[in-house]
């Protein structure tokens, strides 16, 4: 009998407690962000990106990564300072943010209302003025830094015009390096290479990216040559897989294979695709804006 009437009591407490508790709780404020743009100049290349989340930070806290386009709920209000740093999609993992380093941090101030969603506008990136470019192609002027080194007979590579979009953004047509792959009933192979060896690179840690657009319908593996006293070594990188008739972007980081590697080591680098033995058709590749860059 007691028990029967204890539990009504404790579950009348409850309710109460948890009513006070709600009608306590703060309100947040929300921060909504669209997009990002990159700012470039012409020595740094054009401003195709796929900057996919966001750190933020409010008067320095940091307050978490979210994917773009994102609307935050944060327990502040008043005037304050939002600061923002980007972040990729490293190898093209779709689980693997990492921060681009090269960008400048952007900060504003922004006035948060409880309850009410604050849009941020698009935020604007700029690079960090000790970055290096030391390579940037992108085929407008149908001139190529990006070569062929290995081919069969049937496998040519040429700039031609293409159709362009980044998941709807930067859609029209674009100069790109076009690589076809003929037909055949072997695997085959075209190693496409950088013209020339890149040298006085970091090699004590730091990022150092090499980023560019494909679309392929076969996988792809991004190497390279690196070259110092030892010798000549080939290093496969970062294996690509087809892209289902999309333009992707990829951001590599190719500090593992250049850490602490003598002071003369350069390296030479390499896209290459790989048509498969089941496939007895010609494959078309197509190649685009391709930045590798890193602190000086």
């Amino acid at each position: 009998m007691g028990y029967r009437v204890f539990l009504p009591l404790l579950l009348t407490m409850f309710a109460l407690v948890s009513g006070c508790d709600k009608e306590n709780e703060p309100i947040p404020s929300y921060i909504k962000i669209d997009s990002v743009t990159v700012i470039t100049n012409p020595a740094q290349g054009n401003n195709i990106h796929e900057i996919s989340a966001v750190n933020v930070y409010i008067d320095e806290q940091f307050i978490g990564l979210f994917e773009i386009p994102c609307t935050i709920p944060v327990l502040f209000s008043g005037r304050h300072k939002l600061s923002i740093i980007p972040s990729v999609r490293l190898n093209g993992a779709l689980n693997q943010h990492v921060i681009h380093r090269l960008f400048n941090r952007s900060d504003t101030t922004i006035d948060l209302t409880e309850g009410k969603i604050t849009e941020t506008g698009n935020i604007n990136l700029t690079y960090r003025t000790n970055t290096e470019f030391a390579w940037l192609e992108d085929f407008e002027d149908n001139n190529s830094s990006l070569i062929r080194l290995f081919f069969a007979a049937g496998d040519t590579s040429y700039i031609t015009t293409e159709s362009f979009s980044l998941k709807g953004r930067y859609s029209g047509h674009t100069r790109c390096m076009k690589v076809v792959i003929g037909a055949a009933d072997t695997a085959k192979t075209i190693d496409m290479a950088s013209f020339k060896y890149f040298g006085n690179l970091p090699l004590m840690g730091t990022d150092i990216i090499l980023e560019f657009d494909i679309k392929t319908p076969v996988p792809v593996q991004m190497g390279m040559i690196r070259k110092n006293s030892s010798g000549k070594l080939y290093l496969p990188y970062v294996y690509i897989f087809e892209t289902g008739g999309n333009w992707k972007r990829f951001y590599i980081n190719l500090i593992y294979e250049l850490y602490n590697q003598p002071g003369e080591t350069e390296v030479q680098l390499m896209i290459s695709p790989l048509k498969p033995e089941e496939l007895k058709t010609a494959q078309e590749i197509f190649i685009d804006n391709i930045r590798f860059s890193y602190p000086k």
